[in-house]
């Protein structure tokens, strides 16, 4: 059943994609700006897709992250219209003050918006719905509403919005929630998508499982993630030979009682290593298919399409990933792949560096951090910060801040939490926004993870002012 919140936000969309309708577009190029990640490159592309459908000029863009001098250089370009998609909602004061008074702006965001009153700005986001932007709904999640309000044609575009959201990690209760839901269901109605009850292992199609397992870091399994040696050798302990008739075997390849036994051995493995069994439970869940991908391609898994698309925005290559959520499968395809295969051996260096650094990780009273300095590239310490915290080899609990120097010189601040950490009052997003403004920086995000840039030189006092607002969040 459809919630009031729900219809409220879908009321809200009719009503943004009508004001979008009446604009005099004739010749107009609509600027759209996206984020450089797998959710924000396909909300991206989303759009772009839907308005080129109305034959209307486009212009897409992906950022690193929207900050004060990003809306400057914007404004200098002077746009009729433009489309902030994954990100704006944390930026509507500088959107405003800086952007032309004549500039029509919508702002489709599911990040926590900042408190502003911007009159003659659209702006949907579904905190302002009480909907949790984290979990129930992503960026291309949003792009794919106000696209199918303008056109019901692009439901067929519901498969791509779910990839941007399994890229979020929005399915780490082991299913899609939420408005999610809806969306799930405009991909299966239009037969773009397949639900399975699964192992919920990356590269279930088309990767060798003893590298599935090694490269699981959602949830992470103690003692085989990131060990390529210590995956072979618990296929082997469990009679699961990797190859049969001279092929690897995939997960997909199993039988019901190869499964079965992985499947408990995995989770026992997990709850052995002080993993609680409700997050154990959840390497058991939803999988996702795209029925209209190739079989044994990463675009027939949700999951490894997601990644794909973060090894594009890794290495900076966004307009690669554009193209593949557009259609490109020629060229361009192939060199995704070798920018996956790129993106998948530097994650598995991060786990090496993990293991071979874990004093680096300093317990500060209310939350954990480390600072990686040029040892991991900035664009993945968010990742990073969540393989740590997954471990669950922390303890007690508590939030985690990584810090990473960025090419520029800056210092690149990713923060997790937990959801239990949720459920008892945690907002990192108001937390990396109040810690970072403190010492001249710029930050936000969701209350579950977030992140901010500040100056070099600047991290003692950012930890300082990040403790005093999750001690009063937590109240400790």
């Amino acid at each position: 059943m459809v919630s009031n919140a729900t219809r409220e936000i879908f009321k809200e969309f009719n009503e943004a994609a009508q004001v979008f309708r009446d604009l005099p577009l004739d010749k107009k190029t609509i600027k759209v700006i996206t984020h450089n990640d797998a959710d924000g490159i396909t909300a991206g592309a989303v759009l772009h897709k839907a308005l080129c459908r109305e034959r209307l000029p486009v212009h897409t863009r992906c950022l690193k992250q929207l900050e004060s001098n990003s809306v400057r250089d914007i404004a200098k370009e002077n746009p009729e219209i433009i489309i902030f998609s994954d990100l704006g909602s944390g930026k509507l004061n500088e959107i405003k003050n800086h952007l032309p008074e004549k500039t029509k702006v919508f702002v489709l965001d599911h990040h926590q918006p900042q408190k502003a009153v911007c009159n003659g700005l659209i702006q949907v986001n579904p905190h302002n719905h009480g909907i949790d932007g984290a979990r129930e709904v992503s960026g291309s999640g949003m792009a794919y509403l106000f696209a199918r309000a303008l056109n019901q044609n692009n439901k067929d575009l519901a498969g791509l919005a779910l990839v941007g959201a399994i890229g979020d990690i929005q399915d780490s209760s082991g299913k899609l929630i939420g408005i999610n839901r809806e969306i799930l269901k405009d991909a299966t109605d239009v037969g773009m998508i397949r639900t399975d009850q699964d192992l919920r292992l990356y590269g279930r199609q088309t990767r060798p499982l003893y590298k599935a397992l090694e490269y699981t870091t959602e949830p992470f399994i103690p003692g085989l993630s990131g060990s390529e040696d210590a995956c072979i050798n618990f296929l082997d302990n469990l009679d699961i030979p990797i190859k049969e008739n001279n092929e690897l075997i995939m997960l997909a390849d199993l039988d019901n009682d190869k499964r079965k036994r992985l499947t408990n051995a995995i989770i026992m493995r997990m709850v052995e290593n002080k993993v609680p069994s409700k997050f154990a439970d959840n390497i058991v869940g939803e999988a996702y298919t795209l029925l209209n991908e190739e079989r044994r391609t990463p675009l027939r898994d949700t999951k490894e399409f997601a990644t794909l698309l973060n090894g594009c925005g890794r290495n900076e290559q966004y307009s690669i990933g554009m193209a593949i959520v557009l259609g490109e499968r020629s060229k361009l395809f192939s060199k995704s792949l070798n920018l996956l295969k790129d993106h998948k051996s530097y994650i598995a260096k991060c786990y090496t560096w993990i293991k071979e650094n874990h004093e680096r990780i300093k317990d500060d009273e209310v939350l954990y951090y480390f600072h990686a300095k040029e040892d991991i590239n900035d664009n993945v310490i968010g990742t990073v910060a969540s393989m740590v915290l997954n471990s669950r080899v922390l303890n007690p609990i508590k939030p985690i801040i990584a810090f990473s120097l960025t090419t520029e010189g800056d210092v690149k601040i990713s923060s997790r939490g937990t959801k239990e950490l949720i459920d008892e009052g945690l907002n990192l997003g108001k937390a990396m926004k109040f810690a970072s403004e403190k010492v001249g920086g710029e930050g936000g995000g969701h209350n579950i993870a977030a992140g901010a840039k500040i100056g070099e030189g600047n991290e003692e006092g950012f930890l300082k002012y990040a403790k005093i607002e999750i001690r009063r969040q937590l109240s400790v």
